[in-house]
């Protein structure tokens, strides 16, 4: 079976593959219960061939809401495919890959570290940033706003939106913000789970990174 053949299950899920990735097209018309079981076989069914596939996805008509599209993004993550640098149907991608543009994204490799990506703006509901490397943010996440990055996300602002870093299975990558209360973080595949009994914000700069396949906090005030 080659990864550019096409499947077909009822009209729920097909996937194809181009030669930017897989393209996950969903066509919404049942429950979505149904169409997340639907996308959760296929992908059991593979039995990791898709691992490392870059992905995307394309609905059609009819829009899921963002947390269902969370939802299915998820079970793709967690079977090791990666976001497709290419347009995410439900959030518009900023353009960080042109290095010569014009405008507030500069991607660049310093000497002698590792590469990353520098966005000099506040991202806003409905703005999302995917890049392979470390991504850093000089500016506010807001809620409804999202970052997947295979490395490390450095947030010099509140970081209040949703935040996956070391996509692919990067378990040194760190989460770190000025105010780190993100609606949604992962790191490498494993969630966060919010803790009840922490109340309020975090204090100052703080760093959540893996420790013992749990994701842990350290603050810096």
């Amino acid at each position: 079976m080659e990864r550019g053949d096409f499947f077909v299950e009822r009209d729920l899920i097909s996937i194809k593959g181009t030669r930017n990735g897989l393209v996950i097209v969903l066509k919404p018309s049942r429950e979505f219960e149904e169409l997340k079981n639907n996308l959760l076989r296929k992908m059991e069914s593979a039995k990791g061939f898709f691992k490392g596939a870059k992905f995307t996805f394309l609905q059609d008509q009819k829009h899921l809401p963002e947390e269902q599209m969370e939802e299915l993004k998820e079970i793709c993550l967690s079977f090791g495919m990666v976001p497709s640098m290419e347009i995410y149907s439900q959030k518009p991608v900023l353009p960080l890959e042109k290095t010569h543009q014009k405008g507030p994204y500069v991607a660049y490799t310093p000497t002698g570290a590792e590469p990353a990506v520098l966005v000099k703006k506040t991202l806003r509901s409905g703005q999302a940033v995917h890049h392979k490397h470390h991504i850093i943010i000089i500016g506010d996440v807001n809620p409804g706003a999202e970052i997947i990055s295979g490395g490390s996300v450095i947030v010099l602002g509140n970081c209040l939106g949703a935040v996956h870093a070391g996509v692919g299975g990067n378990v040194s990558a760190i989460v770190a913000a000025i105010e780190l209360r993100p609606a949604l973080l992962t790191i490498a595949g494993l969630r966060y789970i919010k803790n009840e009994e922490r109340k309020g914000p975090l204090v100052g700069f703080c760093i959540a990174r893996l420790d013992e396949q749990q994701i842990k906090f350290q603050e810096h005030v």
